[in-house]
């Protein structure tokens, strides 16, 4: 008796429903779709999508991948009513003339999305950061000038709406429009004095700028006012940032301590979210140089989310920003980033945590400690003991002083908490067993383990649950 052949559901959807799904895949594996069977031979053609990446990756010894060729045929390949609305591109040492054709073509054809990154064999890897290994905040001179420059076809794009570019020399037209961009994404930038502020005085509707990365930064004003999320990285040059817009809701920060009136912003009041990073080493400093960071932090008085990333650790500079945070009665999620090296790294976790009173959820992202001499025993450094040796470290906690007043949070808000590279050392474990056992209505307890001891998964999964105290609890271990 023969099978009845199953009916191909899939197949079976009309082109539209699937040109949207092949939209979410790259442009060569949308194309691999035409192999399947006659009803997906010219499928492709109809997804208003190219998103290519150069398999070469700017190492320019290799052989030689017609990427260029590939390029053009997926632009050439969509049929005569298909437009290009999403335009994704990751090149290697690009053909100026070709990647200026395939721009043109983009924006002729009422493009909404353009996303291109530039890679080049010449340019060092290195983060613009001066206090990384690299040590500098600025391009190599070998670098400086050599970076292709941007076509000018894309500061009059009417459609326009989303532009992120890597690596590239700013270079515009006499006249720039762009009414209609909303997010605005610069990474790695060479750019003349004033061309930033330029570009950003054209863009009248954008809610959403990044710029990562970028040593001519030194002052800009957004005047956008619809301006609802601002991230700045590693802009290490920048001295006067002034955000003109009443609607900002999201600001993020990552560079050496704030200066003096880094952010200017037309409502503190209004940010919900923050997130600083100090990428600067800590120790050393003066108590009056963390100044900015938790005025920052104070002024924001309806914050829901904060985010703390303070290197090495956030030992004793935790008591400098613990004055901001009983001003955050509206904090729900809180992330911490730093070392746990001793007692003293435990202890200022705590700090934090005792005036955030109504906190929900909270993060945290051990870094690796640079000193294995400040660790607490030999046996941190054997992850496979998990915690074998009997000891009670709960008991350690709270008898040791690490936690020496009430943490309301965890008797009835806490519900969820979130560990991150977890090495399964025995502060981490001090700390996971304590919060696991004092946290009276935690929902979930996820913790995820670095490449080093991820082979235990089961054994750290099977630990964690056994000290916690509420039993519905539910405990997630992830490589």
């Amino acid at each position: 008796m023969k099978r009845r052949r199953r009916a191909d559901r899939l197949s079976a959807l009309p082109d539209e429903m699937l040109e949207r799904i092949l939209s979410h895949l790259r442009s060569d594996e949308a194309v691999r779709t035409s192999v399947l069977s006659r009803r997906w031979r010219d499928v492709y053609a109809g997804v208003p999508v190219v998103d290519l990446v150069d398999p070469k990756g700017g190492r320019w010894n290799e052989v030689r991948v017609c990427f260029d060729q590939q390029v053009t045929g997926a632009i050439l390949c969509k049929g005569p009513g298909t437009p290009i609305r999403t335009f994704r591109l990751s090149i290697s040492n690009p053909p100026r003339d070709l990647l200026d054709q395939w721009i043109v073509s983009a924006v002729s054809s009422c493009v909404e999305e353009i996303n291109v990154k530039l890679i080049y064999w010449f340019s060092s890897d290195h983060r613009l950061c001066p206090f990384t290994s690299s040590g500098s905040a600025d391009f190599d001179s070998y670098d400086r000038g050599r970076y292709v420059r941007t076509q000018h076809h894309l500061f009059g794009c009417p459609t326009l709406r989303r532009l992120r570019l890597t690596n590239w020399t700013l270079d515009l037209p006499g006249r720039v429009s762009m009414e209609s961009l909303e997010m605005l994404c610069l990474a790695r930038i060479m750019c003349p004095e004033g061309m930033l502020q330029q570009l950003l005085s054209s863009c009248p509707r954008l809610a959403d700028l990044t710029l990562q990365e970028c040593p001519s930064l030194r002052k800009i004003t957004v005047i956008s006012p619809h301006l609802r999320s601002f991230t700045m990285i590693c802009c290490h040059h920048a001295r006067r940032i002034k955000l003109s817009s009443s609607c900002i809701r999201s600001l993020h920060y990552k560079g050496g301590l704030p200066r003096k009136s880094l952010f200017k912003l037309a409502n503190h009041a209004g940010v919900t979210a923050l997130t600083v990073e100090i990428c600067e080493g800590l120790s050393g400093k003066e108590p009056t140089e963390f100044a900015p960071a938790t005025k920052l932090i104070k002024r924001c008085t309806k914050l829901a989310y904060l985010h703390l990333s303070l290197r090495p650790s956030m030992a004793y500079y935790s008591s400098l920003f613990k004055d901001a945070v009983p001003c955050l009665q509206h904090l729900r999620q809180l992330g911490l980033q730093c070392c746990l090296r001793n007692d003293r790294d435990i202890q200022s976790v705590a700090i934090l945590l005792c005036d955030t009173q109504n906190l929900e959820v909270l993060s945290l992202f051990p870094l690796d400690a640079k000193t294995p001499t400040d660790m607490h025993t030999e046996s941190d450094s054997e992850p496979e003991n998990d915690g074998e040796d009997g000891a009670d470290y709960s008991s350690q906690v709270t008898d040791g002083g690490f936690w020496p007043t009430p943490i309301n949070c965890l008797d009835d808000k806490l519900r969820r908490i979130n560990i991150g590279m977890y090495t399964g050392l025995q502060l981490q474990k001090m700390l996971a067993k304590f919060l696991l056992s004092k946290a009276a209505a935690l929902e979930e307890f996820s913790v995820t383990l670095t490449a080093g001891c991820s082979q235990n998964k089961r054994k750290i999964a099977k630990k964690l649950r056994s000290w916690r105290s509420n039993h519905h609890t539910r405990v997630t271990v992830n490589r």
